[in-house]
Order: C-alpha cells, then structure tokens, then sequence
C-alpha cells in the first residue's frame, strides 16, 4: 500500500444538539477541509460512516446527500454501515481508497443524530443489531447484554461494584475538560453507586448516552500531503485491523472477552510493526463502564482480570503511563453511533499534534490506537496512527 495520511480532522459538539444530520455532518466536514487547508482542493471519493440514520431521522441515501450539500459533486460517494463501529469501518474504507491508488484525496464522515426519536425508541434502533432470535425476542438490549458481561467478570475476577465505578469516574474527569464532550462536569464513586440502575448491576454513570454529533477526517497521499500541510500536521496511518465475532453473545467462546478485538488487534498491530508497549496514548470503545477494562485486556494493554489494577494506579490517566481516553471516551464525550469511530480519529490525531485541549494532552506521543466495536462486541476495527 502507498502511505496513507490524516491531514486534516473536524467534530462537532457531541449532545443532544437542535441541528439536522446534514449539518452537523457539514460543520464537522468543513472543520477537516479547513484544517487540511484543501477547500480548494476537492476529494476524489466521500466515504460516511452512519449506523441507522433512516430510522433515527427518516433521511436515507447520506453519501449523496452530503456530496450535494458540500458541493462534491461529481465525486464517488460511499455510505458504510457495521453498527457501532460504521465510522472506524467507513475510515477503513478511505484508507483502502488512498493505499491501493484508487483516489489520493477522501473524506471521510461519521455522523449521527438520535435525540430525533425517543429514548425507548433509540433503544429499540439499537437492539436491532443484535441476533432477534438469540437476545432481542427474549427483551435483550445492548445494556442488559453488557449487564450479563459484567456480572460475570465480576465472579470470575473479583472485580467489585465500587472498582468499576472508577471507569466513568475517570471518564467524566477527562469529560469535565473536552469542550467538545456530551458531558462535561465530574461524578464521583457514590454519584455512579447511587445513580439508577439501568441493568443490575449497571447503573445510569455505567451507561453511555445517546447522542448527536459528526466527526470528519481527510486521507491523503503523500504527494497531496506534501502539497498542501506541513509535515509536522500529517499523521501517518500506520496500520489498521478489522475482525468478527458470532452475532449471538450466547455462540462465543468467551463471555468475558471480545475475540474479534484480539482479532481485529493483532492485525492493525502486525501490519504497523508494532506491539502494545510502543503504544502512547489509547482511544477504547467504553459504550459500558465493564467495556474499557475487557477492551483493555483482549488489546494487550493489561492481564487478564488485571486492567482494573492500572486504573486504580492512576496508569491510564492522562499523565499516566497509559492513558486511555483521555477526551472523555464514549462514557463522557458521547456515543453519536456512526461518528464515533471517526470522534476517535479525532482525538488521537489532535494528541499527536500536541493539539489536546488545556489539561489533556499527553507528554509528546508518537504512537497511538483507536478500538471502535460494532454490533454488541461482533465488528471491530483497530487503527494505528503514528508520526513517522
């Protein structure tokens, strides 16, 4: 493949926010052109990654849509959709475009907006992506699925109620800090203990929110990249991973791992040249609390059972050893399905340009990762981003 480049990253807010899809996907689009310096320069291809725009919003047929409203036309246009992780998949594809030649420039967008509809309803748009047969009928949601995994990582490790609550109490620290975070103000252990039990032994703190919000980023070749930022702007793309599982949690062979992240990682890592101890700074795909510490384990950055010993050590703050999610991740910076696996691009490419808001970045990061899962821990992809 030819080197792949980030040269330029947009976000909106994420929120319950009053704009439509289609603007906020502008607002996030225009933000990367500008960054990239290029809105002069059209893309050769518009990728978008949404997971279910039409019943979140009744509009379909995104990748023409935006193509038409950001003026891209004649442009290739793509929408990509793999559940949760449409976005990392949709940049996944823009990568694949630039690598094998087949354009030099891409956009890519991830965007979605889910407070069109009520949170009973949200909830029903995302069980759809589990197995009807296996979960759904039986009243299965993304929550109850993600309490069962707990439960039971909790017997197998020993891992207490109040442990796990150290999780968004990070996160929303991280939060309080990120302008651009769903949630910005801190919680603490018995805040997330006292909080409504969304799923025993889950809480409402253990729990993502839904949310609106778009993410964009520009790939570019070399030879783009050179004519239009500074070498010290771009950020190289230097691996990238994606993987399955079966759709049924019930057909795995672990409840308490995620294969298709052990899967999906080792590909992105080997492809990179890299191993986990090369790793500065880390964006990991907590839509629940008890995700971050298994996300932690299958990407071989802690043991197994031993993730929460580097959380109480304070090795994956921001000034940590570690650091993961230091924006806020999905917990505190928000969940806009679609937008944040290209949200993660985002923040990791910011890190790497020493571009983290006050209080967030990381002592000069060469290497980072972003882990994007789609479907309930069934579609992954793992991205590697480096300066080189």
């Amino acid at each position: 493949m030819r080197p792949i480049y980030v040269i330029g990253t947009g976000m909106t807010r994420f929120g319950r926010l009053d704009q439509s899809i289609t603007q906020l996907a502008q607002e996030a689009a225009i933000g990367a052109l500008s960054d990239a310096e290029s809105l002069g320069i059209k893309p050769d291809r518009l990728v978008v990654g949404s997971q279910n725009p039409d019943e979140f919003t009744g509009q379909g047929h995104l990748s023409t849509l935006f193509a038409d409203q950001l003026g891209l036309v004649p442009a290739g246009a793509t929408r990509v959709e793999t559940g949760p992780s449409a976005g990392a998949s949709a940049f996944e594809t823009g990568v694949a475009m630039v690598g094998s030649g087949l354009a030099d420039m891409v956009l890519v967008i991830g965007v979605e907006k889910m407070s069109s509809v009520d949170r009973g309803t949200a909830s029903k748009i995302l069980s759809k992506m589990m197995s009807y047969s296996n979960e759904t009928l039986y009243g299965g949601t993304p929550a109850a699925l993600a309490a069962i995994v707990a439960r039971r990582y909790m017997h197998d490790y020993g891992l207490t109620r109040e442990e796990l609550a150290l999780v968004p109490v990070k996160a929303h620290r991280n939060g309080a800090k990120n302008p651009l975070a769903h949630f910005q103000k801190e919680v603490t252990v018995e805040k997330v203990l006292s909080s409504p039990i969304v799923a025993d032994p889950l809480t409402l703190y253990d729990c993502c929110p839904t949310s609106d919000g778009a993410a964009a980023v520009v790939l570019a070749s070399k030879e783009i990249m050179r004519e239009l930022v500074p070498e010290d702007q771009a950020i190289q793309v230097l691996g990238i991973g994606h993987a399955t599982d079966y759709l049924a949690v019930q057909h795995r062979l672990h409840v308490t791992s995620l294969n298709a992240t052990v899967e999906a990682a080792n590909l992105a890592f080997s492809m990179a040249g890299i191993t986990p101890a090369d790793v500065d700074v880390w964006e990991l795909h907590d839509a629940f609390s008890i995700l971050e510490l298994i996300d932690m384990e299958d990407i071989g950055l802690a043991q197994r059972g031993h993730a929460i010993d580097l959380l109480r050590s304070g090795d994956t703050e921001v000034d940590g050893s570690y650091p993961v999610n230091t924006t806020g991740g999905l917990k505190a910076r928000g969940h806009p399905t679609g937008a944040t696996g290209i949200a993660q691009i985002h923040d990791l490419v910011r890190q790497l340009r020493g571009e983290a808001p006050p209080g967030l970045q990381v002592s000069e990061p060469e290497i980072g990762v972003c882990h994007n899962i789609g479907g309930f821990g069934n579609n992954m992809v793992v991205s590697v981003l480096g300066i080189r």
